[in-house]
C-alpha cells in the first residue's frame, strides 16, 4: 500500500525509458512547486489522495468493488489511456503536482488538432487534505507557462460546473474570461458547466502577477513532436517556443 503523499519512481533508469518516450521526461519548476509525469508508482499514490468529491471520468470502465476503489482505480485507468492513446492532433498530458516534495494532486492539460488550432484545455484535482493553500493557482499557472510560452498556444479553455467556487476562483484569479455555458446530462441529472477562456495577449500582460517565481521547463523539446509540434529552433514554430 502507498500511504498519502508519498511516491516512488519505477521508471526504467537512464535514458532508455525518455528516449522512447520522452513525455516521461516532461518537469515544471517554480520554487518549491513542481509538475512532473508520474509513473507507474506515482499513479498508486495519486489513488490513495484521489478526493471523494470529484467525479471520476464517466467514459472509463467500471468494475468490481465500492465506489472509492472504482474512483482509485480510475485514476490509473485515465493515465494509462492518455499515454495509451497520445497523438499529434489529439492529445491529453497528465502530470503529478508536487509542493515542497509533497504529492497534493494532478493537473492535466489536453488539446485537438492543436497544431493547426492551438487552443488548449486544463483539468484538474487536489487531494482533500491539501485544500485552501493555493496549490490549484500554482498547478495552473504551471501548465499555463507550459501551454503558451513552451507550445505557443493562443488560448487556454477551462470548464467548471457551475457551483464548483473554489476552481472557478482559480480561473477568475488567473486572468480567463467567461466564455460560453453548456448543460450536461448525467447519472445525478442535469448539470449547468461554465466555460472560460485565457488568450495569449491577455496571459502576456498578467502572468507576471500571478506571484509564483520563474518557471523552468524540462525535457520539452524531446517531447514536441509526439505532440504534432516543431523543434523548438524551427522557423515554422510560433513565438515564445520551448523554455529551454
Amino acid at each position: 500500500m502507498f500511504a498519502p503523499g508519498t511516491a516512488t519512481h519505477d521508471q526504467p533508469a537512464g535514458d532508455g525509458w525518455t528516449a522512447l518516450w520522452p513525455i516521461a521526461g516532461l518537469r515544471l519548476h517554480a520554487g518549491d512547486f513542481e509538475l512532473r509525469t508520474p509513473s507507474d508508482a506515482d499513479l498508486a499514490a495519486l489513488a490513495a489522495i484521489y478526493p471523494a468529491d470529484v467525479p471520476f471520468d464517466p467514459s472509463l470502465p467500471t468494475g468490481p468493488g465500492p465506489q472509492a476503489e472504482q474512483a482509485a482505480r480510475a485514476v490509473l485507468r485515465h493515465a494509462w489511456r492518455a499515454r495509451a492513446e497520445l497523438a499529434p492532433d489529439r492529445w491529453r498530458l497528465c502530470f503529478a503536482a508536487y509542493a515542497d516534495g509533497e504529492l497534493v494532486g494532478q493537473q492535466d492539460l489536453k488539446a485537438t488538432s492543436f497544431p493547426t488550432r492551438r487552443i488548449a484545455e486544463t483539468s484538474s484535482w487536489v487531494g482533500k487534505q491539501f485544500r485552501g493553500r493555493g496549490h490549484g493557482k500554482s498547478m495552473r499557472a504551471l501548465i499555463l507557462h507550459l501551454a503558451f510560452e513552451g507550445l505557443g498556444a493562443v488560448a487556454v479553455e477551462s470548464e467548471s460546473k457551475e457551483g464548483n467556487d473554489a476552481a472557478l476562483g482559480v480561473t477568475r484569479s488567473l486572468g480567463y474570461d467567461p466564455c460560453g455555458d453548456t448543460y450536461v446530462a448525467g447519472a445525478g441529472g442535469v448539470e449547468h458547466r461554465l466555460w472560460s477562456r485565457l488568450t495569449r495577449a491577455r496571459w502576456s500582460l498578467i502572468h507576471q502577477g500571478y506571484r509564483i517565481g520563474p518557471i523552468t521547463v524540462e525535457g520539452l523539446d524531446p517531447a514536441r513532436p509526439l505532440l504534432g509540434l516543431p523543434p523548438a529552433g524551427d522557423q515554422s514554430a510560433p513565438a515564445g517556443g520551448s523554455t529551454e
